[in-house]
């Protein structure tokens, strides 16, 4: 998939040491990666302001200078306090830091236009979540133009954003970085449809310093991980696959499949997991992990003489941004019907949640307000209230909440 007219995607990889940001618009074959010196290779922006002595502008910088504040990301998330002339808090420099990187990548007409901003991190846990929303909303940005997710839903987007064939089977990244290799595999269930996309992860050890040592310990790895299973393409990121030293290891890797080394694989796929974001009709495949929403949920409703079901969640969420308001008129008995239905099945669940004490009024029915969010760790809390009719018959505003899903 490609952004159609007048879409425009952002690509967020957000670390404690560094960031990159890349930009994908109608037009372009593949995202553009923005650095901090145009025309420079160097795609690292550290997560990091500075600014001069007795001057209040902040700015972006390559290297330390002047009063530097570093690793934002887990200080905003700690919620320090930062002494630098004045006193700050963390998070509102994180803000600022935000602000700047994003001005490197938006479009002539502002943050207005942006279809979807993605942000990409190590890990996407509540408190991340909670930043990056109340940053998106201090920028202008509206909760639907965000996506927040982790690097490894950025390898699945990137990976099946590309010519079929380089996803067919199984897709392998290596990820070297301190010597540290890290091993992510991408497999597909071809028996349902859209096909449901998993990443498994692997620590595979440290290399040797000594630069032929380090290629036959890696030539093991690959040998390892690889052997004996059809892969359609590798993918090897990070600094530490630089400085020529694969000679054996590459010929592996290479040995009847497509090889690719990089840097910013994370902020491209990004972009890509917006536009597939943004057009989920078009998908063939669906992602899940830890932080996803697993079921679809709907409600049974009727408009006049239609039937229709309503969604209220749709399987593949981020669990920590789903939020959801509705009003609804329910008549009859004082219970919700609530279905729910796992991705690819064609049969639902339907779980009848009691409403004790709602008292419809004669003929009327009662008037509910729906609120559904994803703060609870494994499900979703559906909170139902009653809101009357107006001023003639008001609600009881009693109550009631429920896990789910």
């Amino acid at each position: 998939m490609r952004p159609e007219e007048e879409e425009w995607y952002i690509g967020i990889e957000l670390g404690n040491e560094w960031t990159m940001v890349s930009c994908y618009g109608a037009g372009m074959k593949e995202p553009e990666t923005k650095g901090l010196v145009t025309g420079s290779q160097s795609y690292r922006i550290p997560t990091a302001i500075c600014k001069k002595p007795g001057i209040s502008q902040w700015y972006l910088s390559e290297k330390p200078e002047g009063l530097y504040i570093e690793r934002l990301l887990e200080r905003a998330i700690a919620k320090e306090v930062i002494e630098a002339e004045e006193t700050y808090e963390a998070r509102e420099l994180f803000f600022v830091f935000l602000r700047k990187v994003m001005r490197m990548v938006l479009p002539g007409q502002g943050i207005g236009v942006v279809t979807k901003c993605v942000f990409s991190v190590e890990q996407v846990d509540r408190e991340v979540s909670e930043l990056l929303l109340e940053g998106s909303n201090v920028l202008g940005m509206k909760p639907e133009q965000v996506v927040i997710q982790d690097n490894r839903e950025s390898f699945y987007a990137y990976a099946v954003s590309r010519e079929p064939e380089l996803w067919l089977y199984e897709v392998a990244l290596f990820s070297c970085e301190n010597q540290k290799v890290t091993y992510w595999e991408l497999n597909h269930d071809k028996k349902t449809a859209p096909q449901v996309s998993k990443v498994i992860e692997q620590q595979l050890g440290e290399l040797p310093e000594e630069c032929s040592e380090r290629d036959r310990a890696f030539s093991k790895m690959i040998q390892k991980t690889l052997s004996g299973r059809i892969f359609s393409s590798v993918y090897l990121i990070g600094d530490g696959f630089e400085g020529g030293w694969m000679k054996e290891s590459l010929q592996m890797v290479c040995r009847g499949r497509r090889a690719f080394q990089g840097k910013n694989l994370y902020t491209k796929g990004a972009c890509y997991a917006g536009v597939i974001e943004a057009h989920p009709e078009k998908r063939e495949t669906v992602y899940y992990c830890n932080y996803k929403t697993r079921k679809n949920i709907f409600l049974r409703v009727s408009d006049k003489e239609r039937e229709y079901m309503y969604s209220l969640v749709e399987a593949g969420q981020n669990r920590y941004q789903v939020q959801k308001t509705c009003s609804i008129l329910l008549e009859g008995e004082p219970t919700l019907d609530v279905w729910i239905q796992s991705p690819g099945k064609k049969e639902a669940i339907i779980e009848s949640l009691e409403l004790p004490g709602l008292e419809p009024a004669e003929g009327k029915g009662c008037r509910l307000e729906l609120k559904i969010k994803g703060n609870v760790q494994e499900g979703l809390q559906l909170t139902v209230r009653d809101i009357g009719l107006g001023e003639l018959l008001p609600g009881s505003n009693q109550e009631w909440e429920y896990e789910i899903g």
